[in-house]
């Protein structure tokens, strides 16, 4: 198996503290702290031999994020590692269908963002991401994101936009698309060119945020991610997960994909070398995480509700090294996963030390016994 950190470049508050805490006297934002200690859980990853690092953020909101730029901070990574591979979890392109309204769902940092932020350029896109795989010789992995929940339109949006930027990686000179929301002439002379990666094709990942988009996935051929737990990609439960996941691996192998179907796995994690430590830990964490959804619902997200603390105490990799092998061994077999995507700073809520030392005790006592 393969396992990465999933990281959005969570924030430092003076004190230590995140301001849903009930105890948070105000204290100000460390940016400069943060960028450090976040450097100090990629190169603990780096140097122990983890797969992957996946970047996740957005705009707008610093309270948790420091990462409104994933691919910019995937390009910074890769000249500071050399052998870890690099992931976006998410990019989320800036994409506009004419006369779209916002969901309800969205948070008032998306909403600041989707009424304000020019859409997305295809072009740059590919040519920042062929750029970083460029600079990390081959260790990155595209994946991005539209919440296309409940709208098949723009779902077919966002899969035409990734068939261009396929295209753009993959042609010696562009030829031209033609298609239903992106038109581009062919490039004028032979000397016009984009920067192309080193891997070909180019590896993506894509997030699956809705029950109606597991089987389009496995029609086109994307590996995905999915979010067991309190992740707004599980809003129906893990029983109803595991069959969707069947239900993309089915249309996966009938529309005659070469390889064979795999999901990768997010999961809030949180490890500890004691029982009385492991538990004393997952309740700090769980009373600071119903804090922080009852914010999110507070603030408008329709999400919060389906996906907080009661679906994360479901499933959760929380425990001792022991347990937390027991449970991979689960989700291995319930998913049909051969990676797992460690998320250790679930709601941005665990202190920094907590997070090392689980680091730590996934690195010496846990990935072992899958290598």
């Amino acid at each position: 198996m393969d396992f990465g950190l999933f990281t959005t470049w969570n924030a430092v508050y003076e004190g230590g503290m995140v301001p849903w805490d009930p105890d948070y006297q105000g204290g100000r934002l460390l940016e400069a702290d943060a960028y450090k200690q976040n450097f100090r859980e990629i190169e603990h990853i780096e140097d122990a031999g983890w797969d992957y690092v996946w970047f996740g953020g957005g705009h707008f909101s610093t309270q948790g994020s420091m990462d409104p730029q994933s691919l910019m901070l995937s390009a910074v990574i890769a000249n500071h590692t050399k052998n870890i591979k690099i992931g976006t979890s998410i990019h989320r392109p800036t994409l506009r269908l004419p006369g779209e309204t916002l969901s309800p769902r969205a948070l008032p940092h998306e909403r600041y963002a989707f009424d304000n932020l020019q859409p997305e350029d295809p072009f740059q896109v590919a040519e920042q991401a062929a750029i970083i795989d460029q600079i990390s010789e081959g260790r990155f992995i595209y994946g991005a994101g539209a919440r296309t929940r409940g709208s098949a339109e723009r779902r077919e949006y966002f899969f035409e936009y990734l068939e261009l930027l396929k295209q753009l990686w993959d042609e010696d000179r562009f030829s031209g698309f033609e298609g239903k929301y992106f038109k581009y002439p062919a490039f004028y002379e032979s000397y016009m060119s984009i920067p192309k990666p080193v891997q070909k094709p180019m590896p993506m990942l894509l997030p699956v945020d809705s029950q109606e988009s597991f089987v389009p996935m496995g029609e086109q051929g994307y590996r995905i991610a999915i979010g067991a737990g309190s992740s707004p990609h599980n809003l129906r439960g893990s029983a109803v997960l595991r069959e969707d996941v069947q239900a993309y691996r089915k249309a996966w192998i009938d529309a005659g994909h070469e390889g064979e179907p795999s999901t990768v796995v997010r999961v809030p994690t949180l490890v500890a070398d004691t029982q009385e430590k492991a538990d004393r830990r997952v309740e700090n964490l769980m009373d600071l995480a119903r804090i922080y959804y009852a914010g999110r619902v507070g603030i408008g997200s329709t999400d919060a509700g389906s996906a907080g603390p009661d679906a994360t105490e479901e499933v959760n990799l929380f425990g001792t090294p022991e347990e937390v092998v027991e449970k991979i061994h689960m989700f291995r077999e319930a998913f049909t996963t051969d990676e797992i995507m460690f998320e250790c700073n679930w709601t941005s809520s665990v202190p920094r030390d907590v997070i090392m030392e689980t680091l730590k005790c996934l690195s010496e006592d846990v990935i072992p016994h899958f290598k």
